[in-house]
């Protein structure tokens, strides 16, 4: 997968990331061979980056290459618009890029960052600052202007080049177009061109309210928001004044088109103009790539036809359900094209969203992330410092949990152990599955993660898959805890005879585990082995005289 923070999976990233639930989904529909999707996304890059990673993405021979990216051409990395520029020619910067490995080129690069960090504190917590704050060089590009077309160029030449060198390689790619907050988020800036008349704006818009407090028809003001466009028809506030009235007025794809046009019209550019995916798909077709119409797909699923905050967390970074579309778009081309090896079954939207590995900590630290964003420019008026604030201590051990996650006390595994164990605590084994194959996924060579799934399993009385999960630990480490719960399952589905060479082994490993030698010795009672299960259950009680387990098993086998 290739991007920038929305590929990446801003603001839950893991298994709230569409490349993580895309995964997921590919591993149940073709379980007999291995698939992983490898993420290479990362906040405030562009198509510089992308084409970057190009032969190192070849070298390493993928099956498919995923592409979402368009939103950050003006101010990632490069950027025309951007505080990092080497500026508006694509020529020069391809060269330079080119040029990384010569240890003076990366001397340089390192200066440059140094410099345009000078007077820039790091973000923290409650600093008011974003790294979305710290990247725009260029607050004013307007529709149509030298550097709007600039950052148009560099998307188009960068994606040709991309592109070119996927098809040469025989590299399958899968581009989706790119959405954002329509309906529900106003434009960053909105600003009026040099030849308006700037008093006579200020009248129509003083006209516009006045109507409004009146109470006038939705008809009326529509007509007084249409005189503003015609004095100035690059300012976009009046276009997203006009999709909310075409909204009231129940005329949805009117209002589309005023949301469309306010968004292109924006200045602040974070949000791609519709021209970045009128490239993708021309590029696309040129070089045999193929469009997923990941935009259309979410508008199918907006409320009223149009992206929204039902769908996006702020200006368009996805929430959870919003990830799930983007994920189910990418998931049902590979599904139509056949362009999965091994595939033997087509899971439904339905049975993927019960089985969603975003965690209860994943959308609390989440929330953080987005309150830190929308916290600071350009959220907020510029110079304004505005304090998100967090306790630092909770009564609720989860959300102490998420808290130490989210500003980095403890790495992501041990706070998924410990909402785990919060989780068993309750009796929540649900939850508590959920979040251990949550580290299944994101660490799938380690054993452990799979034995407590596996454990997990067992108490929900889901032997079949447990032991699926505790033969994958063994696959991965003939651990004796492992294999002492492979013969326990075993047991519990009444299968002594397999269970007993696995329970010796384990005991082999840990002579001093007590529940695989009680288990041992039960399987041995069933089998009409007493003697063998006698002298366990012996050596059980001269260790622990207090088990009363093994001592009503002791009674039971006589003397």
């Amino acid at each position: 997968v290739q991007g920038g923070s929305t590929a990446a999976g801003f603001p839950f990233y893991y298994g709230g990331s569409f490349a993580d639930m895309l995964e997921q989904r590919l591993l149940q529909s073709a379980p007999e061979r291995p698939v992983e999707v490898i993420n290479t996304a990362m906040a405030a890059v562009n198509s510089y980056t992308l084409l970057d990673f190009v032969d190192e993405i070849i070298e390493q021979e993928p099956d498919i290459v995923v592409i979402y990216a368009g939103h950050n051409e003006y101010y990632g990395a490069l950027g025309v618009g951007s505080t990092f520029s080497l500026g508006s020619s694509p020529t020069l910067i391809r060269l330079f890029l080119s040029l990384d490995h010569f240890k003076t080129v990366q001397a340089l690069k390192a200066l440059l960052s140094r410099i345009a960090s000078i007077g820039k504190p790091a973000v923290e917590e409650g600093s008011g600052g974003t790294l979305m704050s710290q990247v725009v060089g260029e607050q004013s590009i307007p529709l149509g202007s030298r550097l709007y077309q600039a950052g148009l160029d560099q998307f188009r030449g960068n994606l040709r080049r991309i592109l070119k060198r996927y098809q040469k390689a025989g590299v399958p790619v899968y581009i989706g177009t790119v959405a954002s907050n329509l309906r529900d988020h106003r434009p960053f800036v909105s600003q009026l061109a040099e030849a308006t008349d700037t008093e006579q704006f200020r009248e129509a818009v003083r006209a516009l309210a006045t109507a409004e407090q009146r109470g006038d028809s939705v008809s009326v003001l529509l007509e007084l928001v249409d005189r503003l466009i015609a004095i100035d028809s690059l300012a976009a506030d009046p276009y997203y004044t006009k999709g909310q009235l075409l909204l009231r007025a129940g005329r949805d794809p009117e209002a589309l088109d005023a949301f469309i046009a306010a968004r292109d019209r924006d200045q602040l550019r974070f949000r791609a103009p519709q021209e970045i995916n009128d490239i993708i798909r021309a590029e696309a077709d040129a070089f045999d790539a193929v469009v997923v119409e990941t935009e259309r797909r979410l508008a199918t699923t907006a409320v009223r036809g149009i992206v929204g905050s039902d769908l996006m967390t702020e200006h368009l970074h996805p929430n959870v359900e919003g990830y799930f579309q983007l994920a189910s778009a990418f998931y049902e081309q590979l599904a139509s094209d056949s362009a999965v090896a091994g595939w033997q079954q087509t899971i439904t939207d339905d049975a993927a969203r019960s089985e969603l590995l975003v965690t209860e900590i994943d959308s609390r630290v989440g929330e953080y992330r987005i309150k830190q964003l929308t916290g600071s420019w350009p959220f907020q008026p510029a110079g304004t410092l505005s304090r998100y604030t967090l306790p630092e201590r909770s009564e609720d051990p989860i959300e102490q949990i998420s808290l130490d996650l989210f500003r980095r006390k403890v790495p992501r595994n041990v706070a998924l152990d410990a909402l785990r164990s919060e989780y068993l605590k309750q009796n929540n084994f649900h939850d508590a599955l959920r979040a251990t194959l949550a580290v299944v996924q994101r660490y799938p060579f380690l054993s452990s993660p799979y034995v407590s799934a596996a454990s997990i399993m067992v108490e929900q009385r889901r032997l079949d898959e447990a032991l699926l999960y505790v033969d994958a630990a063994l696959d991965r480490d003939s651990s004796a805890e492992a294999l002492s719960l492979k013969g326990s399952v075993l047991l519990a589905k009444g299968l002594r005879a397999q269970a007993i060479p696995v329970l010796e082994s384990a005991l082999q490993l840990n002579p001093e585990s007590i529940p695989t030698g009680y288990n041992l010795a039960g399987a041995y009672a069933l089998s009409g082995r007493i003697a063998d299960a006698r002298a366990l259950v012996e050596d059980i009680l001269r260790r622990d005289p207090g088990n009363a387990d093994a001592r009503r098993l002791a009674e039971s086998l006589g003397r």
